[in-house]
């Protein structure tokens, strides 16, 4: 992943040349000149996965394809690694649906969701996966998260944390601002006790041609035929 600095974006980096996936958090504040970049990066689509109550306005100019991946109110509390580990066996068929967006996209895929780094990257970890990409790879593009999250969303976290005072404050900043290693690799290990990524994706409706497509892209055949 190459770190990248949109106007207007944050927790923002894309794979590939030329880019495939562009990975970050919300898009609500790109400026014209974000949404030109964007555009010079060859994005075609921007792949949502938050839950419709918090999407805002956005000023991209690109379709969008909303694809709620909690079906709920996004949590405010609990620890990551359940939290992915049950999104992994529970909601299946919308983080499939998020990774055949990517794949199908004529172009580069903007994958975000509010901070652009749990669900996002629980989608990102799985289409990597399944195109080839080590659990090393996987793991170094997740933990840069953090540092980007943490200087733009800290005060928020902060207000969630102060305002339930019966959880645990340090939980709750981990989920909100945090990017472990250990998170991802608990997803990953899930992922594998699943059945691995591909077959993982393909029993929640992604095509032999679709999981070809993911590799072809990685690996720069991005007009190849399955």
């Amino acid at each position: 992943m190459t770190q990248l600095d949109i106007d207007g974006m944050f927790n923002t980096r894309a794979l590939g040349d030329p880019a495939w996936l562009v990975r970050t958090g919300a898009p609500e504040r790109v400026t014209p000149e974000g949404a030109a970049a964007l555009r010079g990066l060859g994005a075609s689509i921007a792949v949502d996965l938050r839950e419709p109550d918090e999407a805002g306005p956005v000023a991209h100019g690109l379709p969008v394809r909303s694809v709620p991946i909690y079906g709920r109110p996004a949590p405010l509390t609990g620890r990551l690694e359940e939290i992915y580990e049950r999104l992994l066996r529970e909601r299946g068929a919308a983080l499939a649906e998020a990774v055949g967006a990517i794949v199908d996209a004529d172009g580069a895929a903007v994958v975000h969701c509010t901070a652009g780094k749990d669900r996002t990257g629980l989608v990102v970890a799985l289409a990597l996966a399944a195109s080839g990409a080590s659990a090393e790879e996987i793991e170094a593009d997740y933990a840069l998260s953090g540092a980007n999250v943490r200087p733009v969303r800290e005060r928020a976290a902060l207000a969630i944390a102060d305002g339930l005072e019966s959880a645990d404050r340090a939980e709750i900043l981990r989920l909100h601002l945090d990017s472990p290693v250990a998170a991802v690799r608990h997803a990953l290990d899930v992922i594998a006790d699943l059945g691995g990524a591909a077959a993982y994706l393909a029993g929640h409706g992604l095509s032999p041609a679709q999981i070809e497509g993911l590799r072809a892209k990685r690996v720069g055949r991005i007009g190849a035929p399955a």
